[in-house]
Order: structure tokens, then sequence, then C-alpha cells
């Protein structure tokens, strides 16, 4: 990056600009922290410039907002966005009084930053440096919010980020404009959220979000649960359960090894990539979404049968409104739509081990995301502490979990990627005419491998006879 950034100074002295580092790597480096990126502010052309500087450095840039005069240096592996001042500012100081926030309004001349860094001269002219010094998440200015509603989700990002404080009058503008978050596109709006979700302040952020009403403009399909009333083995309504169960999942993604202490390994391997932390976090928040749509109340008694199946396609309803990725849909969704599957093993367990078909059932379902569906369970538990809830059943899920795990090391998995027994074409050959029935057979013939009731390929044909029979 270092040479990166000496060749862009280069060329500005060449063609006579002014560029300037601004935004969050002024900021960490303020704060001693690294920064991936740099965003780089200058004062005319700045695709013109971009386009210039991919040639030189044989990178690509890409314009992200023709507009705005915003770009994206590519270049060996290294991002640099590089904007045109704000709003035609003449001078980086009038730029930095049209940005988002006071800790994001600084700037450091480019060949100062490269020559100096930790002692370049800072440019503040919105008090940045006194309000990292407090923690304080602070509007540069009164209009900002309506110039950009988008600002509104920023706010609450920078506070996951940083764990600094909300300025109470941000709070207050934030409440008064949330309806202006219909404005901004639905991708910039997923994308503040997915970084809120990232950050191991999720739960206590979406929770101020909530507070303040901005949950329910972005995502109204979760406030449905507010009010709604649970059985005995719960002891808040179905939104404040859902809020909860956030709550629980971000304990159990910083200290795994005490709700998982004898696969704690399992669970920590799983849990490293940012990704499914994410997504862990997404199906926590939502994975009762389905119960206000499901509930009976038939006798006093209260149920929410295949809460679960609608909750996954409501969630999906809402993630693709928001543009989230196909990739990201199709994992929540699963997992909303299994979280209920360890429960009903518990209750197996309890009378016993869980079998092998059982276990290579659910892992045929959920497949690489096995932990992360006790996860989810285990944060679903910890959310739900009624009278009637079962003695010690967070230990019983990670019981459960270790005993599948044991399934899965010493027999699914050998069998999952080893060759069949069986193909179509025995089947064919055996005289089963092709279609659905095929794959029922195949499933069949697993689940009597695991169960040790078929062990080679001559004893997978008396099976077949068997089924015909």
């Amino acid at each position: 990056m270092q040479t990166i950034l000496e060749q862009i100074d280069k060329q500005s002295q060449i063609m006579g600009r002014q560029i300037y580092v601004v935004g969050g790597a002024v900021r960490d480096l303020l704060l001693g922290r690294s920064s991936p990126d740099v965003d780089l502010a200058i004062d005319r052309d700045a695709l013109a410039f971009g386009d210039h500087l991919a040639g030189v450095l044989s990178g690509r840039f890409i314009i992200l907002d023709g507009d705005e005069g915003v770009g994206r240096l590519v270049c060996h592996g290294h991002v640099v966005d590089i904007a045109v001042f704000k709003d035609s500012s003449v001078t980086i100081e009038e730029d930095l009084a049209r940005r988002d926030f006071t800790i994001n309004a600084m700037a450091i001349a480019l060949g100062d930053w490269l020559a100096h860094k930790q002692g370049a001269a800072i440019i503040d002219p919105c008090g940045g440096k006194t309000d990292l010094q407090g923690q304080l998440i602070r509007l540069v200015s009164q209009n900002a919010l309506l110039d950009d509603p988008l600002r509104i989700l920023r706010g609450y990002r920078l506070q996951a980020l940083t764990g600094f404080a909300l300025d109470q009058d941000f709070i207050t503008r934030a409440v008064a404009h949330r309806n202006l978050l219909a404005l901004p596109a639905a991708e910039r709006i997923s994308t503040e959220l997915h970084l809120i979700f990232e950050s191991s302040r999720a739960s206590e952020v979406v929770g101020a979000m909530a507070a303040a009403g901005i949950l329910a403009q972005v995502c109204p399909e979760l406030m449905s649960g507010s009010g709604v009333e649970q059985p005995a083995s719960h002891h808040l309504d179905v939104f404040e359960h859902n809020l909860a169960a956030l709550r629980a999942m971000d304990d159990i993604i910083r200290q795994p090894g005490k709700y998982f202490p004898d696969s704690s390994p399992v669970i920590t391997a799983y849990l490293q990539e940012t990704k499914r932390r994410r997504q862990l976090r997404w199906a926590a928040l939502f994975h009762d979404l389905g119960k206000p749509h499901t509930q009976v109340v038939q006798e006093g008694r209260i149920t929410f049968y295949q809460h679960d199946m609608v909750g996954a396609r409501l969630f999906t309803k809402m993630a693709k409104r928001l543009r989230f990725t196909k990739s990201d849909i199709k994992k929540i969704s699963l997992l909303i739509s299994q979280h209920m599957r360890p429960f009903h093993l518990c209750n197996i367990l309890r009378q016993g081990p869980v079998s092998a078909k059982a276990c290579l059932r659910l892992a045929k379902s959920v497949g690489e995301d096995l932990p992360g569906l006790f996860l989810l369970a285990m944060a679903d538990s910890l959310a739900g502490q009624g009278e009637t809830k079962p003695e010690e059943m967070e230990k019983e899920i990670a019981i459960l979990f270790g005993q599948v795990q044991q399934q899965m090391d010493l027999y699914i998995a050998p069998l999952l990627a080893g060759p069949p027994l069986l193909t179509g074409h025995d089947l064919v050959s055996a005289g089963f005419p092709p279609g659905p029935v095929f794959k029922e057979i195949l499933e069949g013939l697993q689940q009597a491998q695991v169960a040790g009731e078929v062990v080679d390929r001559a004893a997978a044909f008396t099976w077949l006879d068997g089924y015909k029979s």
C-alpha cells in the first residue's frame, strides 16, 4: 500500500492536484489502530485522475458514483477509494464540514501522511480529535442526516465499531428523521446492517436501534412479535425473546467454551469466519419471525406449529427486499427453518442415545453448518427462561451436539466422503424405473449403513431385495 500511495502522491504533484487522506484511516491512526483501506479526497476531476492512476499503476479504476465523483482504485490486491471534494467544495476544510460525523471529518495531506504519519498535521475543523478523546459520535452539522439519511444507520455502525457513545443530539435527530430511511437504496441499508452484525457489539447496538424506533423502520417484519405472548417456558414476548437470543448469541460467540465445554475446538473453528458470525446473529434475531403468524391459543394452551418453516419464508422475503446476497439468504433461512430440530432430538436424548440414523438426517439437512445450528439452539434456549422450561436445557444441547459430532466423525463423514455402495445404474439393473424413488432408496441405504445394517456392496444388494419386497 505504501508504494501505491507514494505513486499517487507523485502523480498528484505532477498534475497539480490537492489530495488528502480522509475518514476512517485518520480516525484509526489517532486511535492507534491499523486501517486496511485508505480513502482519499481530491480537489477536482477525481474520476479522470483515478483512470490515469490505473494506467500508471497497472490497476483497475471502478466508478462507484459518477454523479458524486467517487471511484475505487484496485491495484495489486489493495483498494483505494478516491472522491472529489464534496458538494463542489473548494478547500478540504469545506469538504470536511459536509461530512457525517466529526470523528470521520479529519484529514491529512497525502504527502504529510507519507512523510510523517504519526506526527502529521491533522486538519480538523469540526472538533473530531476532541470527540475521539471523549469517545463521542457527534454529527458534523444539523443537516447531516437530511443530506443523507443513511447516516442514521452509519452512526449506529460507528457505535458498533468503536464502542463510543452516541451524542444525544444525534439520537434525537435520528428518531425524528427515521422515516427518511425509506429513501436510500436497499443495498446501502443492508451494507450498514451487515457491518453492525459483524461486530461483537451487535446486540447492544441493535437494542439501541430498537429503543429508538430505527429497527422498526428498516426491519418492520420483526415488530410483529411485539406483545405476542408465549408459553410458560418463556418469560418474554416474541419480539423481546428474539432480541434476547441475539444477546445470547453475542455471548456464546465471545466464549464458546463456556457453553460447549467438550466441543470447544469444533465450535471455535466454526466461528473463525466473520461471515458465519454475522449470519448466526441474523438467524438469532429472526429465528422466531414466524411465531406471530402461527400462534394458536386453544383452551389456554399457546402453540406455534410450523413457525420455523414459516419464519424461514418470511425472512427470505425480507432479505430479498433488502438485497441480501443469495448465499446469505440461503444460509440464514436454513438455520431458521431447522432451529427446532435440536430441541426435538433433546426429547429423544432424555430416553437414551440419539440414533445414528437421526444424526445422519440432521447432518444432511444442514451440512457444514451443524455447529451453527446448535449455536442457534443454545442462544434460543438461553433467551427463554420461563417457569416450565426443562431443567439443564443448555447442558442437554451441549451433550447432544457432542453425540452428533461424534457420530459425524466416526461414521457419517467417512460415509458421505466415500463412494456409494450402490448407484442409480445399479437400481436400474435391479429393475427400478428411474424417478424420485431413487433418492429415497439411496438415502435409506445410507441410513442402513450408519446403523451398521449394511457393511458392503453384497449386503447392499441384499438390503435392496428387501426394499423391493
